[in-house]
């Protein structure tokens, strides 16, 4: 929801604007002023597998509300944030059959990957984006009863090809794109935006502990951050998941499990107060929201040369980037910056800058503008 109001507020000065949102109305307090500004549709998808396999084979009324959105509004660009198999195929479909530009915005790897980050056995992986789904069942990435959510993506595959631009967040990505059978001419270079300006104010100093927060998981390098601390005893981990961990595993170590931590609940301070945020993601990452909030407080980041990090940041510049794996190397970074103050700040600093470059309104609206003109 982040992504899309800041890109409506880019957009809207500029386009005319309508925003069809496939999920019930949020009795969001914080929106009120948001729905009153901007043309909204709501139109909540049903999620069961036969309303998804129904989707696939006739014209239900999720379809043919849309088709009526699209005759209705006549858009001359439909604009897909995010593209994926729970999005039906039939949209991209009636939107190119209806004239307009159509643009897919992937976040992540859901539109070919099962597990949805092209991550697999502690490597990247790209098996399934030439378009053999078979593999997830082969490889042992999802279940016999999974079967129809591989035919969805087979699906949406051959629709998707037939769009005329796709946004993608990294260099990383424009290769697997480019597996997916993609037009190299197709890629347009766009990052996950994010708006600056939603935090004001925040308090922040430095107490003596690193931060890990977000998908305790392999793909964001849980693992590998677990390893190294036990390494390293002098240096202190907070660790807030979105999904809890046995927080009795790591009593009496350097190493804490805040579980049940939100923006609202702790973890916004927990950020503020940390003295480096470490974000060791090991899959192809877009401009993670984890690693923005770490910057706008001006937080100094150890992250992996993986993904849109290899493309926006320079080592010990605006960030300690270490190359994909070298555990030794992140060790190093952890501690050359628990003692190096004046690193800190400097990274801290020029990071924020960075993350203020990269979603300048103007410059997201002339690369947007870019990908809407895209010749057909």
């Amino acid at each position: 929801g982040r992504v899309v109001r800041y890109l409506s507020e880019i957009i809207k000065n500029n386009h005319q604007l309508k925003i069809i949102v496939l999920s019930k109305k949020r009795d969001d307090y914080s929106l009120g002023q948001f729905y009153q500004n901007i043309n909204i549709e709501f139109m909540p998808l049903k999620n069961f597998f036969l309303s998804r396999l129904k989707n696939l084979i006739f014209d239900t009324q999720e379809i043919k509300k849309f088709r009526n959105s699209l005759q209705n509004f006549k858009p001359e660009i439909v604009h897909f944030a995010s593209f994926d198999h729970t999005k039906p195929a039939k949209f991209i479909e009636y939107a190119k059959d209806f004239g307009a530009r159509v643009i897919l915005q992937p976040w992540t790897m859901h539109f070919f990957c099962t597990q949805g980050f092209g991550f697999r056995k502690g490597k990247q992986c790209t098996l399934c984006a030439s378009g053999n789904y078979s593999n997830a069942i082969l490889k042992k990435c999802t279940s016999i009863k999974r079967i129809p959510s591989l035919l969805e993506k087979k699906i949406l595959h051959k629709k998707a090809l037939k769009a005329d631009g796709f946004l993608s967040s990294n260099s990383d990505l424009d290769t697997i794109l480019g597996k997916y059978g993609v037009e190299n001419r197709k890629i347009h270079r766009f990052p996950i935006p994010f708006d600056y300006n939603f935090l004001n104010n925040t308090k922040t100093s430095e107490k003596e502990y690193f931060i890990f927060y977000g998908q305790a998981n392999q793909h964001k390098g849980l693992e590998v951050l677990l390893k190294v601390f036990k390494k390293l005893k002098k240096q202190k981990l907070q660790i807030h998941p979105i999904q809890d961990l046995p927080e009795e595993e790591f009593k009496n170590t350097n190493i804490e499990v805040v579980n049940n931590s939100s923006w609202y609940n702790g973890l916004k301070d927990a950020i503020a107060n940390a003295k480096v945020v470490i974000l060791p993601s090991l899959w192809a990452t877009s401009t993670e929201y984890a690693m923005c909030e770490a910057l706008l407080m001006k937080k100094p980041i150890i992250i992996f040369n993986v993904g849109v990090h290899k493309d926006i940041f320079t080592h010990k510049v605006d960030a300690m980037v270490i190359e994909l794996n070298d555990f030794e190397g992140l060790e190093k970074a952890i501690i050359e910056l628990d003692t190096n103050a004046d690193l800190r700040k400097k990274i801290g600093e020029n990071g924020y800058n960075t993350l203020l470059k990269v979603n300048n309104p103007q410059k997201l609206l002339k690369e947007l503008n870019g990908a809407y003109t895209l010749k057909k």
